[in-house]
C-alpha cells in the first residue's frame, strides 16, 4: 500500500460533487497543485486539511488517518491545463470520480506477463507542457 507522510492512500469509495466559485478562481495560484482552483473547493467542501491536485487524480487528507484518491476527470483536466497556461478556468460543478477497478492500487502487478514483447504499433505519448510538473509526491 502506498503512503504520503506515513499515511496510507485509500481510493474513493464514491464521487464527489464540486461546486467551483468565482472566488476559488480569483484566490488560487497557478502549476500549484496544493493551491488551486480545485484544490480550494475541495479544502472549502470537503473540510479538508489538505489537497493535491494532478491532472488525473486528486488526494485529499480530510483527517489525521489516510488520504483519499479520486479520478481527475477530463472535464476538470482541461480546465486545470488551461488555468495553468494562464487561461480562464470556467466556475461550475464538476465530479471528483472513483478511480475505476482496473487502475486501483491492488498491490499486484497489472498488465498481463507474458514473454514481454510488444504487439502492434508503437503508441507515440504526447507530453502537455506549461502545466504542473513534478510526481504526484515530490513535495510532500
Amino acid at each position: 500500500m502506498k503512503t504520503v507522510k506515513h499515511l496510507p492512500i485509500i481510493d474513493a469509495k464514491r464521487p464527489v460533487t464540486l461546486v467551483i466559485t468565482k472566488r476559488d478562481v480569483t484566490t488560487a495560484d497557478t502549476k500549484e497543485p496544493a493551491h488551486c482552483v480545485v484544490a480550494k473547493a475541495c479544502r472549502r467542501m470537503m473540510n479538508a486539511a489538505e489537497v493535491r491536485v494532478h491532472l488525473s487524480r486528486t488526494y485529499v487528507r480530510a483527517n489525521e488517518g489516510n488520504w483519499t484518491r479520486f479520478f481527475t476527470p477530463r472535464s476538470l483536466r482541461q480546465e486545470i491545463i488551461a488555468f495553468d497556461r494562464g487561461g480562464k478556468f470556467e466556475p461550475g460543478q464538476y465530479q471528483l470520480g472513483v478511480i475505476p477497478k482496473a487502475k486501483q492500487s491492488t498491490g499486484k502487478r497489472q498488465g498481463t506477463q507474458g514473454s514481454g514483447k510488444k504487439r502492434g504499433r508503437i503508441r507515440r505519448y504526447h507530453v502537455i507542457k506549461d502545466v504542473r510538473t513534478g510526481p504526484a509526491f515530490g513535495t510532500f
